[in-house]
This record gives structure tokens, sequence and C-alpha cells, in this order.
């Protein structure tokens, strides 16, 4: 069983092929995967802030289902579900007990505790009508903030947030607002522009302080900058310098910032004004996940299937460890109870460090075709599935290696493992543990 009290971090990844999406449970401590659960097509996870919480929220990559993961026991149950209105992200309030929905014009309040709607609010469309991927919430439960939605289409449109008041809940759970207001247009929130007007921009991300005080907003790939909006006046205090980053998380005590970057390493940030204070160990990615523990402890995870995790202060990253899909969101919150041993075991550690292969094809007497997908050195490796030994010689120029049916070749084994998406891995460029 797991120390009482202690966080890890739950990573949410992409399905890839066959292989259904799910959630992974990484050891903060030890930067390794402790177990996985199959949660066909997530690609979202939200969990209450502060690290302690046993439930988490995943929504479906298509948008239209919003299930809960019990993070002791890993078992999921649908929370909402709605065919016709898609939902673009989830944030949960304070206390655990409602999550918030942003689906497009509105925002949907669900009951955690019986999964039952207390609430629909519509976004004001005035002074800016549009769709709105990205919601973050006030520590009161008050105010919201939306950062707009990208379009996919020539037109010029200017990236931003809003903020818009939580209407007061009656005591019989309806709005208490007049009631000859317009239900078609509810009146005007406040924007904030955080960039120049683009084409096809991706949507705006939204980090809010621990305190409410300071919302951060981006645009993932864009040249204009990460920015920083006083909420109490919704004005852009603070720019950060260089193109925007590719995700972003805050530490445990809100005063700085972890940025990882699509053209360079991590970067660390100061939480006021925004100026760069240092750098941790990250790989230049283009769609990674962030999350920072309570203890300070940074974990990354990769578009190339691979999470680390980064001690507070420390020069190096973990050795990384394999994730069976991209990963799509990493929160942290209470540790699993699963079994200490790592689940799946591991048996070795992948040493080669120049251009590995790996393999996959076992095409009958043939041979063993290698593959461009490549793994990091000193990357763990789960206990293998199957085994294919014989003699083979490698063929020149081709990365294959072939039965040696007629005798001669070296003796080899090559492992599949069903966790690295059924690839094979030649045994030598294992350390064995």
């Amino acid at each position: 069983m797991t120390q009482s009290g202690v966080s890890h971090f739950y990573i949410a990844y992409r399905q890839t092929g066959p292989e259904p999406g799910g959630i992974a449970v990484l050891d903060a401590a030890t930067g390794r995967i402790r177990t996985t659960q199959a949660l066909m097509g997530s690609r979202g996870l939200a969990a209450r802030s502060g690290g302690a919480a046993t439930k988490l929220y995943a929504l479906s990559e298509g948008g239209y289902n919003v299930s809960t993961v019990d993070t002791r026991t890993l078992e999921t149950d649908t929370l909402y579900s709605d065919q016709e209105a898609r939902v673009t992200d989830v944030a949960v309030n304070a206390d655990g007990s409602r999550v918030l929905l942003a689906q497009g014009l509105a925002v949907l309040e669900v009951d955690t505790a019986s999964g039952k709607e207390t609430g629909d609010h519509a976004v004001p469309q005035k002074p800016v009508f549009t769709a709105w991927a990205t919601i973050a919430l006030s520590p009161d439960g008050k105010r919201l903030y939306l950062g707009r939605q990208g379009q996919n289409s020539n037109r010029k449109e200017t990236p931003c947030v809003l903020a818009m008041d939580v209407p007061e809940r009656a005591q019989d759970g309806t709005d208490a607002q007049d009631d000859n207001a317009e239900e078609t247009d509810p009146g005007p929130g406040q924007a904030v522009d955080i960039a120049a007007p683009a084409e096809k921009y991706r949507g705006v991300r939204v980090l809010l302080s621990a305190d409410g005080a300071t919302l951060y907003a981006f645009v993932p790939h864009q040249a204009d900058p990460l920015v920083a909006i006083d909420t109490a006046t919704l004005t852009v205090t603070a720019r950060a310098q260089g193109p925007a980053p590719t995700a972003l998380a805050a530490s445990p005590d809100g005063t700085l910032l972890y940025a990882v970057h699509a053209d360079r390493a991590g970067t660390i940030l100061n939480a006021a004004d925004l100026t760069e204070t240092g750098a941790f160990p990250s790989t230049p990615d283009k769609a990674p996940a962030i999350a920072v523990a309570p203890d300070g402890t940074v974990c990354v995870a990769y578009s190339d299937h691979t999470c680390t995790v980064i001690a507070p202060d420390a020069a190096e990253a973990s050795a990384p460890a394999r994730l069976a899909g991209a990963p799509l969101a990493v929160v942290t919150a209470a540790a699993s109870e699963a079994d200490a041993q790592p689940q799946p075991e591991y048996v070795g550690r992948y040493r080669r460090d120049a251009m590995p292969r790996r393999y996959n094809e076992h095409s009958g007497e043939h041979g063993m075709w290698s593959t461009d997908v490549t793994c990091e050195q000193g990357a763990f490796v789960p206990a293998y599935d199957k085994v294919y030994e014989g003699s083979y010689t490698l063929t020149d120029g081709v990365g294959v290696w072939r039965k040696a049916v007629l005798g001669g070749g070296e003796s080899k084994k090559f492992y599949r493992i069903p966790s690295w998406d059924n690839l094979i891995v030649d045994g030598d460029d294992v350390t064995w543990l």
C-alpha cells in the first residue's frame, strides 16, 4: 500500500492503433509507471487542485462524455453524457462538489456526487461571439475564465479570454437573476485580448493561480508570448519573452511557472512578472503535458510517448518511462493503492544511445523489420510478452535482421512488448535488471 498523503502523477494518453487510450499512474519519487487503466477515447483529465484529490474527471476524445476515475482503485464511471453538446474542457471547484463543463456557448454545472445537472450558464455573446475552448474557475467559485476556441479558417480572429460571473444559486437550485433578462443574449462579459489577430490558431489555454489573483493565457505555437492578467482589473500586467510555450504549470506556492517549449528546453518563470529565472531538464516538444506535485516535483510527458519526473532542484530528469500512447494531460492526485511493485514489472533499461532501432514485424522465418520509432536511452523496459529466438544475420543498409536458416549468423533474442505498441526490441540493446 502507498503511504497516506503521497501524491502521484496521473497521465491521460491517447489511443494508439488497436490499443485503447487510458490513464497511467506515475510514481513521483521513482519516475516509474506503477499501473495503467484503459479508458477508451480519453483526451483530457481534470482534478481538484492541491494534489490531494481522490477523484479525477476524464473527458472523452469526442467530448460527449465525462467519466470519474477513483485514484485509489482506478475504477471508472460515467458522470455526464450528451451526444449532442460537445464538451471542450472541464474545471473542478475548490471542494470538489461540482464540475463545470465548457460547451461552446454555454457552461454546464454538474454535481459530482449525483451526476445531476445543477445549472446551465449561457456565455455572454458580447463583446465576443464565439465558441470557448478552455475553462478555469476562481477559488470562490464565483467567476469563470474562458479561452477562445481557434477556428480552422483563413479569417483572422483575435485570441482572447473572457471573464464571466457565475450566477448565484437560489435555494431551489435555479439562477437567482431577473426573469425578464433575454435568454438569447445574457449580456456583456469582459474580454481581454492576449495576442494579435491570427488565422487557424489553436484554442487559447488558461491557467489560474491558486489564489485566483492572476490568470495566465497563451496560444501554443504562437509567436505572441504568454501573458499574465490581473483578475481584479482584467488587464494584462506582464508578457513573457519569446513565443508562447506549448504547456504550462505552476509551482505549489504559486511563485513560479514551468514552461515547455516547442523549440527549446524547459524554462522557469517568475509568476509575478514572467521574467525567466532558470531552467529545468526538458526536451523541446510540440505536444507535451506538464504538472507539478505539492512537493515541487515536476512531471513532463512528451508526444513520443515518454514521460520523466524532475525532483526539486534536480540537475537531471529521471530515466524516461514509456506510455502506451501520446499524452493528453497530467494531473497530481492522491496516490493509487496499487501494489508498490511497478506494473507491469520492469525487467531492463534500454541502453542504446545512437539512432536506436526497434522492430515492428516478425514475418515467419524471414526476420525482423526495423521501424523509425526510437526509444530514449535509459528508458525502463517492461516485461516482454513473446520471444523470437534464433540465429540471425543483419542485412547491410536495410536494418533487417533475417533468420539464418542455413546456419551461421548471430544467436539473438527479440522481445515483443505490448505496452510499447506491440513493437519488438532487440535483447542486445537492453541492460537486463
